[in-house]
This record gives C-alpha cells, sequence and structure tokens, in this order.
C-alpha cells in the first residue's frame, strides 16, 4: 500500500491551517522584537579569566620539590592569573603545622600514656588543639554545637562528635591568601559546607574575585543562604558546569555570576592532553559564554612531563583565546540588561500554541488531537505552568512541522530549516530571561528535545501509511526478514547514539576522527553541531529520491527529523549568544547539503548495483534446462 502524502492537510483542515499560519506569522513580530533586544544586550561579552586549582598544583610542586606558590610564579609568566585557594580544613590545619588533631581512641591512649584518667569520649571523636595563635578562631566560631573542651597532656582540645577531619570547615588561611594577592594572583576562594555552620558570611576574605564552592552544596545551605548572599557583594559566584550544588539557585538569584568550566583530575591525566583541552575550554568561552576557565595541573605522566604539559596548556590557552580576541584578565561584572516584557512574551507564546495547532493537523483525525495533548502534558510536567513549558513546546513541536507539511524535493530541507527557525524565535523569545540568560534556571526538559521530535515524526509517518488498527493486523501476521531486522537495529542504534551522546560529559564520547574534523572546523569557523552534518545529508537523501520505497525514506527523514531537533536544543542553551547559534545552525545546513549532493549519485549507483545483482541469474549450461540451472541439479 502507497502512504499517504505526509505533507497533504485533508480537506477540510486546509482553511483552519491556513488561518494558523497567519497566527504564527503575526506572533513572529513581537518574537522578532524580543530575539533583537536580547541580540542588543548579549553585546560582545569578550573576556575570560583563568584560575588554577592550588591543590592539585602544590601536588604537581611537591614532586619538584618547590611551594606552590614558586611553581605558580613560573606559571604566571605564561599568562595564568589567577589561583583557587580552598577552605580549610581540621586536617589541613594539622598539615600546615598551624594545630594538632587526633581521633578520640588516640587521645585515650594519649592520656593513658600520660598516666591521666582517658576522657570520656568515642572512638571516632575529632579533637584538635591549637599550635599557632588564632588558628582555631574560625572554626570554633562557625562549629555548632560549640566543641567540648577538653584538657589532655596539659593541653586545651576541641572534641566534636565523628570523623570530621576532611569535611569540617575551618575557614581561610588569610596568610596563604595574601601571599598570592600580593603575588599578583585574583583569589578564586572554595568555601565549604556542613551541618549546623553559623556566622559563614563574616568569613569570606575580601581578597577573593571569585566565590567557587566546593562540593555539592554552597555554603550556609539550607539555612544560612541569606547572610551568605549579604556577605557575596559585588564578588562574582562561581556556576560549575556539570554540577549542580544545592542553594545555588537561591544565592545567584541575588548576586553577580559567572559560568566555570573545570575538568576531573583522572580525566586530564590519563585522556586529555593540552591541545585537547585548549579546544574545550576555548569552545565553552566562544560558545558558552563561560568566562571562568578553571584549570588542573597535570600530576601524573601517562602523557608526558607534567610541567611541560602544564606549561604548553596555560601557555596555549593563552594565546588561542587572545586570537580569538578575548581579553584574558580579571572579569568586570556582568549585568544583564535584557529584559522581557510579559505582553511581548504572550504575544510570541500565541505563535507556538499555532505551531502546536499545525502540528495535530498534520495527524490524521483524531490522533493530531491526541499527539499535540501528549506534548502540552509532557511541557506542563517537566516545566510547569511557565514560560518554560511554552519554550519546551516550541523545542519539540517546530522540528516536526517541517518534513510533516512538505513534499519531496531539495526545497524542503530548506523551508524545514526556516520553520525550525522560526521555532527558535518563539522558544528563546517566551524562555530568555536573567536567570536562564546566566544559566542560573536551565532548560526543562532538555533531553526531550532531541528525543520526541524523531518520535512524532516516526508516528506521524506510520499513521499518515495506516490506521492504529490495520499496523497492529499487518504486524500480526508479518513475516519478519533479515533485512527488517537489520534495519530495526540500525535506527534504534542511531536514536541510541544520539541520547548517550548528549550533554557535556556525554556517556559515549567523540572518535578521534570526529575531534578531528571538529578541531578542522573550529579553525574554519564556529563548529556545527555534529548531529546536523549527519542528519541534513541523511534527508537530502530521502528527499531527491521519493521513488525509494517508504521503509528506506522513512529512517532517512527521521535522521532529518533528529537534526532540525538539533537546532532548537541549540538555541534551549541560551548563556549561548544568538549570533552563535545562528552561525553554526547555517554552517551546519550548508555543510549537509554539500554533502548530501555529493551522496545522492553514490546512492543511486549502490542501488543500482545492488539490484542488478539480485536480480541477475546465471546462464544455463548447456542441457539444463534454466530451473535445473538455478536449483542447482
Amino acid at each position: 500500500m502507497t502512504p499517504r502524502p505526509s505533507w497533504t492537510f485533508a480537506p477540510g483542515w486546509r482553511r483552519l491551517s491556513r488561518a494558523l499560519w497567519i497566527v504564527l506569522a503575526l506572533s513572529l513580530v513581537p518574537a522578532a522584537i524580543l530575539v533583537v533586544a536580547r541580540v542588543q544586550s548579549e553585546g560582545s561579552r569578550r573576556s575570560v579569566a583563568i584560575v588554577m586549582d592550588e591543590l592539585a598544583l602544590a601536588e604537581q610542586a611537591s614532586y619538584l620539590g618547590v611551594s606552590s606558590l614558586e611553581l605558580g610564579l613560573r606559571y604566571q609568566a605564561l599568562g595564568l592569573g589567577g589561583i583557587a585557594l580552598y577552605e580549610d580544613t581540621i586536617e589541613t590545619l594539622a598539615l600546615k603545622g598551624r594545630a594538632a588533631a587526633m581521633l578520640g581512641r588516640e587521645a585515650r591512649a594519649l592520656a593513658v600514656a600520660s598516666g591521666e584518667v582517658p576522657p570520656a569520649i568515642a572512638a571516632d571523636t575529632t579533637l584538635i588543639t591549637e599550635l599557632e595563635s588564632g588558628a582555631l578562631d574560625v572554626l570554633l566560631a562557625t562549629s555548632w554545637p560549640p566543641a567540648q573542651r577538653l584538657e589532655i597532656g596539659g593541653r586545651d582540645w576541641y572534641a566534636w562528635p565523628g570523623d570530621s577531619f576532611r569535611t569540617r570547615p575551618a575557614g581561610p588561611d588569610r596568610g596563604q591568601i595574601a601571599a598570592w594577592h600580593e603575588a599578583g594572583f585574583d583569589i578564586a576562594y572554595r568555601p565549604r559546607n556542613y551541618p549546623n555552620l553559623r556566622e559563614v558570611g563574616e568569613h569570606l576574605p575580601t581578597e577573593a574575585n571569585y566565590l567557587v564552592y566546593a562540593g555539592l552544596q554552597v555554603a550556609g545551605f539550607p539555612s544560612s543562604l541569606d547572610e551568605v548572599v549579604a556577605a557575596t557583594g559585588d564578588t562574582f559566584t562561581g556556576v560549575i558546569e556539570g554540577t549542580a550544588q544545592d542553594g545555588m539557585a537561591v544565592v545567584t538569584r541575588s548576586v553577580p555570576t559567572v559560568r566555570v568550566l573545570s575538568f576531573n583530575q583522572d580525566y586530564i591525566n590519563q585522556r586529555l592532553r593540552p591541545a585537547d583541552l585548549i579546544e574545550k575550554y576555548l569552545l565553552a568561552a566562544n560558545e558558552r559564554n563561560v568566562r571562568l576557565l578553571y584549570l588542573r595541573p597535570y600530576t601524573e605522566e601517562q602523557l608526558g612531563d607534567m610541567v611541560e604539559n602544564t606549561e604548553a596548556l596555560v601557555a596555549g590557552l593563552v594565546a588561542e583565546l587572545e586570537r580569538d580576541g578575548f581579553t584574558v584578565g580579571p572579569l568586570e561584572p556582568l549585568a544583564v540588561t535584557y529584559e522581557a516584557p510579559t505582553l511581548l512574551r504572550a504575544l510570541a507564546a500565541v505563535g507556538v500554541l499555532a505551531g502546536l495547532g499545525l502540528l495535530a493537523l498534520a495527524f490524521p483525525a483524531p490522533w493530531g488531537a491526541f499527539a499535540a495533548a501528549a506534548v502540552a502534558l509532557l511541557a506542563l510536567v517537566a516545566a510547569g505552568p511557565s514560560w518554560a513549558a511554552f519554550a519546551l513546546v516550541a523545542a519539540l513541536v517546530f522540528p516536526v512541522l517541517g518534513f510533516a507539511l512538505f513534499g519531496p524535493g531539495l526545497w524542503t530541507l530548506l523551508r524545514a530549516t526556516l520553520v525550525s527557525l522560526l521555532g527558535a524565535a518563539f522558544l528563546v523569545a517566551v524562555g530568555s530571561d536573567r536567570d536562564t540568560m546566566l544559566a542560573i534556571e536551565p532548560f526543562a526538559g532538555v533531553a526531550a528535545t532531541l528525543v520526541v521530535p524523531p518520535a512524532l515524526f516516526a508516528a506521524h509517518a506510520l499513521l499518515r501509511w495506516r490506521q492504529p488498527a490495520a499496523w497492529v493486523r499487518y504486524l500480526w501476521g508479518y513475516r519478519l526478514r533479515l533485512g527488517d531486522l537489520a534495519v530495526a537495529f540500525a535506527v534504534a542504534a542511531v536514536l541510541g547514539l544520539v541520547v548517550m551522546r548528549r550533554g557535556n560529559f556525554p556517556i559515549i564520547g567523540a572518535s578521534e576522527a570526529e575531534l578531528a574534523l571538529r578541531g578542522f572546523l573550529n579553525e574554519l569557523f564556529v563548529r556545527p553541531r555534529f548531529k546536523e552534518l549527519v542528519g541534513h545529508p541523511l534527508a537530502v537523501l530521502a528527499l531527491l529520491n521519493p521513488r525509494w520505497p517508504a521503509w528506506a525514506t522513512a529512517p532517512l527523514l527521521v535522521a532529518g527529523v533528529v537534526a532540525q531537533a538539533s537546532i532548537l536544543n541549540s538555541f534551549s542553551h541560551y548563556h549561548t549568544p544568538l549570533v552563535v547559534s545562528l552561525q553554526r545552525t547555517l554552517i551546519a545546513l550548508a555543510l549537509g547539503l554539500l554533502v548530501g549532493l555529493v551522496l545522492v549519485p553514490l546512492a543511486r549507483l549502490a542501488v543500482h548495483g545492488v539490484r542488478r545483482w539480485l536480480t541477475d541469474e546465471p546462464a544455463p549450461e548447456v542441457g539444463q534446462t534454466p530451473s535445473r540451472a538455478a536449483d542447482g541439479d
């Protein structure tokens, strides 16, 4: 059975579809106003700061027999501008010789050895005594409940239940901070959190240019966040990519923020050469508005000499940033001046609803109503009754419309991309505000943006061919063949790959060939997304070969929808400048068209050759009938 052309509406719905297109066009006016306003507000933010993790630097310095400050000065000469210093703990106070610490069982043994009565404390109690005047002032002021005071061996000791050597915050090392500050380094201070902390904000160092909270919670979470906000003032608070920290959403609504990119130490030591790291940091600065680049030096030598690699990383990163037009140095506060008037957002949201109506009309009745309702329900579940729900609807609907409403031919890809860009305009218009542009409020349902559109298009194609009951009857009696399994496996593998490769830290990373291609494209212009570089050519194959069977073209068009969904996914990263997202979309479209036009004659030649090979029969031998020759008798 030949499927009904998927780009034609049922006759009774054509007038309604025209009305929806008119509504969509009218809603584009307020959306365009908001998009232009946002582009103007983004301006030319081309400054970045570089800081290095002091703990990792100290580890590297220990192998050389020098201090972390001495080694830091060596890297400062290559362009390193800042250092990340952690808040002390009981353990670090002891390691620095500013205090002595032990567990309860050690205290009991010490008392017995001194001929004293062992203190009545648990074996895992944490005890500390001061060796440097004032070393415990912050620890005793911020810890709650107050420490139990004991006298052991003629000294005053302070005890807390449980082993909290590595976790109980003890305040900044002001001597260390002063030394680095006087050496000309910007300070990224890393406060820690612990239950029931008091006076959190009173002990933040005034020299700090940035606050980058250590661990998975903001200091003072959950009860002292107002105090932290008040103490932060104009100091930048770092929002770490890929790391959700409790309390961050509350704090960053009221203080200046900066996006931070860092990488795990083991990942650096074992997998990322300096050139790889430079590429990742440069990409983040160019495309994701990351302005604080957090470096960790190499502390192992799987990839070569650790110091030489670190020098190559620092010097190469600074050189590449400056070549791209960035100013490397202390950051000025970033004021997001963009404001989205509620009326304009509401008018733009009407366009999103018009797109949802067009999606409903693209399906045979009554399934279109079910599809539209399912999309709306998913958006409400993911984002609640908010502007973010409208943005998610736009991201799920518009990638499908282009291929669902237009027929075969190369122009369909261009029209589909134009429809996706219209959807991107609506997404940006209804979803952009201060919190989303600063990545304080992430895009709700971002994973669905790459999965739902191809699923919707696949359902649309199947329903244009047969009704569900007919599909059940057809599939119930269908004789499964090896070719069917191969096609199904290939489609499932592609969709699975899309899901597992999403995000900045995907389950399956890029291959060496893909990394090489990315590097080449980065040298030429803004790197396009790989999903589009694959999906667009496959869509061209389907659109320029309308006589191919539906089972062959449908999966190719599904891949094309994945590429269209990737366009909306790019614009859903609100922290990325709109001009960058548009550039990468147009570049991917141009390259995809070029690759697709090259693949079309090659695919036709391959199909023709396979058909001839499958249909050719060997000539019968003399004395044999054709049937006997074919049977091999």
